[in-house]
């Protein structure tokens, strides 16, 4: 497999229109502070269809921040999404919303969902692809870096 092979093949991974993700994902949630949601988008280059959003906030008073509460909550929130099979012409990945007051850009809630699904394991049909920032200002992928003014985080 050479690289172009390659490079086609995770191009099937890339969202076809991040912004218009983030406007729907807008419309069926409240960007209030705070909040961390995950959204299950299937065809991610095609058709671009939001199957699912799960709200991960507020985490469980229990949770272990210093060893694997947050990737233990991921992979058992994951588990519960009905992903479609994964195969040559079907791809389906996870994004993570995360909404908070500040800068778009990495901080420590960011680092630490990072840090969640790097050790989450999940091993499921989707692959968890993007994080992106919701703030006052506005938004951001921290994996493409693309961004917009809209949505922003709801404020009151």
């Amino acid at each position: 497999m050479t690289s172009h092979d390659l490079d086609d093949r995770l191009a099937r991974y890339e969202l076809r229109d991040p912004q218009a993700l983030l406007d729907e994902i807008a419309a069926s949630v409240r960007l209030t502070e705070g909040s961390v949601f995950m959204a299950l988008v299937h065809q991610p280059a095609a058709a671009q269809r939001l199957l699912a959003i799960e709200e991960l906030t507020p985490l469980p008073l229990d949770i272990d921040e210093h060893h694997r509460g947050r990737s233990d909550l991921l992979y058992d929130r994951v588990w519960k999404l009905a992903i479609p099979p994964r195969s040559d012409s079907s791809a389906s990945i996870l994004v993570t919303i995360i909404v908070r007051s500040g800068t778009n850009g990495w901080g420590h809630d960011e680092k630490q969902w990072a840090m969640g699904w790097r050790y989450s394991n999940h091993n499921s049909e989707a692959f968890d692809r993007d994080l992106v920032v919701v703030t006052e200002h506005g938004w951001c992928s921290l994996w493409s870096q693309l961004g917009g003014h809209e949505p922003s985080m709801v404020v009151g």
